[in-house]
């Protein structure tokens, strides 16, 4: 069932949740009329008119100053509301804790005084500490040190980066140690089972379903299962896949050990047979790399098509339906067709995106700008999603694909420059689409070519020049994700974290006010980050 929007004003507080709504609720959707001091949106109609939506709630009631969220939603929109009724406290009252880059947003709320949450990382509550934000963290039940030595976790703050949670015995107290653990982390993408119960499988699929911002998979380690659960319940467990699968937001994975495959798949064949399997292997293998290497090729085939298309519409665009003369002299015939030629290549070197812009509209209403760097693969749309997930999973046609798509951080506004903005994309080796060639820049022989550090960015109304001025890689971290700074000394410090990173200097000079656009990827494998830093050109540049 849709889940909607539901704001209800009680007293001096705004409560902002996202649910499933009843048929009476329905009723009132989208017409700005309160149901029991409750307003209905659909998250379009709530994103396209949160200023109406703003005053409405004002004339119902003249004194907001706090609001309580419980759903954990994307908090773009919440920021809004909360900037417009300049409001002191926020309760945050749901079961999870929340991504760093939500922490970082509620940052620049300048008029938040107290937060009451469940868990908050400790570097993360020392800069709301630094910004006079007071934390009440209600984390009260605690988790045993049975669970945390399972985890080889010493404190909370292992906990919330954890990725995968291994569960290896069965104790008293484990399923309450699991949901205080979920409460907890965030980053979590795989469960570990090593014990084997339809209890356990329950219930830690119980509470996983509640969690509905992941997309966890399970894992049934099969070598430590003495008892043969996995093959006596077969059947149970790929039915609980399907309904997983299909409600919740998980799955299932058998990983069998090498004595079981070896024991039930070959202890039948004779040599002769394992010579043809073995064979066999090498040519399945040979035929996936092969496989692979193509799918990489075809992503770089449909992006490279969707830049010819965009180039070609430019043309269409420029050449305004002039009239044709025709030659009358077939002894110039030639020199006329060169003129066309060159014609043409001029008509390229023109291009704008503010010509193609609608066409791109037309294909993805998402589309913000296009970003092209020298002697690099990056020559792409720029989109923008209310989140910074959707399109790390989607291509530019709205379609899922691994590869993803260029986006820039939903905080940013992408209408007007903030003091940084910022770009992800996935790091592609394989093809160098994406963000795979901004390696490059990190050559020095790339960086001696002076026209290779200097980029651009177009949008609909006009084309920026951007210089790079700082490159590295770095581990995990959200310090170079600020989107605008409180004044000039938290603007200076930031560009000096940037430069002592980087591993090439440069003599530009960045002050106070100028703007800053980062380019974020991945660094291969692992938590490791690339990052690209560059300062906006003045026109007189």
């Amino acid at each position: 069932m849709k889940k909607h929007i539901v704001i209800t004003i009680v007293d001096s507080s705004i409560i902002y949740d996202f649910r499933e709504i009843n048929n009476d609720e329905k009723k009132y959707v989208n017409k700005n009329i309160a149901n029991n001091n409750s307003l209905f949106y659909t998250l379009e109609y709530f994103k396209k008119h949160i200023d109406k939506i703003c005053y409405l709630i004002k004339n119902q009631s003249l004194s907001i100053e706090s609001l309580c969220i419980k759903k954990l939603v994307t908090f773009k929109y919440v920021i809004l509301l909360m900037d417009f009724f300049e409001i002191s406290y926020l309760k945050l009252d749901m079961p999870s804790t929340l991504a760093l880059e939500d922490y970082e947003m509620f940052l620049n709320v300048k008029s938040l005084k107290l937060i009451d949450c469940y868990y908050m990382p400790k570097f993360m509550l020392s800069k709301f500490e630094d910004n006079g934000v007071h934390i009440n963290m209600k984390n009260e039940n605690k988790v045993s040190d049975r669970f945390m030595l399972q985890q080889d976790s010493f404190d909370y703050e292992t906990l919330y980066y954890r990725k995968a949670l291994d569960i290896k015995e069965v104790y008293p107290g484990i399923i309450d140690d699991i949901k205080e653990f979920l409460r907890i982390n965030y980053n979590l993408k795989t469960i570990n089972i090593y014990v084997f119960s339809k209890e356990i499988i329950e219930n830690v699929i119980d509470l996983v379903k509640d969690d509905e911002s992941r997309n966890i998979i399970v894992f049934l380690h099969q070598g430590y299962d003495k008892g043969n659960f996995i093959t006596s319940n077969f059947s149970w467990l790929k039915e609980l896949n399907k309904k997983c699968k299909k409600e919740y937001m998980c799955e299932f994975r058998i990983v069998y050990s090498n004595s079981f495959l070896s024991n039930n798949l070959f202890k039948q064949l004779t040599f002769n047979n394992l010579k043809l399997i073995a064979s066999l292997c090498i040519y399945v293998s040979f035929v996936s790399l092969i496989i692979i290497k193509s799918y990489d090729y075809i992503d770089k085939l449909s992006v490279d098509k969707l830049n010819t298309d965009i180039i070609s519409s430019s043309i269409a665009n420029n050449i305004n339906n002039e009239p044709v003369e025709v030659n009358q002299n077939p002894d110039e015939e030639d020199e006329e067709e060169e003129i066309t030629l060159s014609e043409r290549e001029q008509m390229i070197q023109k291009y704008t995106f503010e010509k193609a812009f609608s066409n791109l509209k037309k294909i993805n209403n998402e589309t913000v700008g296009y970003l092209t760097i020298n002697n690099t693969e990056v020559k792409y749309p720029v989109v923008q999603h209310d989140d910074n997930v959707y399109y790390l999973k989607h291509d530019y046609f709205k379609k899922s694909k691994s590869v993803g798509w260029i986006f820039m951080d939903y905080r940013n506004n992408s209408k007007s420059w903030d003091d940084n903005t910022i770009i992800y994309g996935h790091y592609s080796s394989g093809n160098g689409i994406m963000f795979g060639s901004l390696k490059n820049i990190l050559n020095s022989k790339w960086r001696k070519n002076s026209e290779n550090m200097i980029f651009s960015y177009d949008t609909e109304k006009e084309s920026y020049k951007f210089k790079i001025f700082a490159g590295y890689k770095v581990d995990y971290t959200t310090d170079y994700l600020i989107t605008n700074f409180d004044d000039e000394k938290e603007f200076n410090d930031f560009i000096k974290l940037i430069r002592d990173r980087s591993n090439f200097d440069t003599d530009d000079k960045i002050t106070y006010g100028d703007k800053i656009l980062t380019l974020s990827t991945c660094a291969g494998s692992g938590n490791r980050r690339l990052v690209i830093h560059a300062v906006m050109l003045k026109e007189e540049e």
